[in-house]
């Protein structure tokens, strides 16, 4: 789909444009797709390296009431991780830890990459 490529491209602004004209729609769905629509924009911020932008829309998947995932965390651990920012990494880290997800493999090897 359009918002995922972008997403893969890093494209922030074309997949928040997409997302946009998404949002109206969102509440109609599962949560689950709710939720995959917003880890769709933290993986474009991920693969743009935009971690300042990561929070922004975790903020709002949380605004939102949708409760973030393993794949959420794993997003913001790699927004940061791209950027060298080692601390905030980990912070989303034991973030994800706290929120009641178990380790991830996955997430600890971003965190060591």
């Amino acid at each position: 789909d359009r918002l995922n490529k972008l997403a893969e491209e890093g494209d922030v602004e074309g997949a928040e444009a997409v997302f946009g004209s998404l949002r109206a729609a969102l509440p109609l769905f599962k949560t689950s797709t709710q939720r995959m629509a917003f880890n769709t924009m933290l993986k474009a911020c991920a693969n743009s390296g935009d971690m300042q932008r990561a929070r922004v829309w975790y903020g709002q998947l949380m605004a939102e009431g949708i409760p973030p995932n393993s794949k959420t965390f794993g997003k913001l651990i790699e927004s940061a991780a791209k950027v060298g920012d080692t601390l905030v990494a980990e912070e989303w880290y034991q973030a994800s830890l706290t929120s009641g997800l178990s380790s991830d493999a996955e997430h600890f090897a971003t965190l060591i990459d």
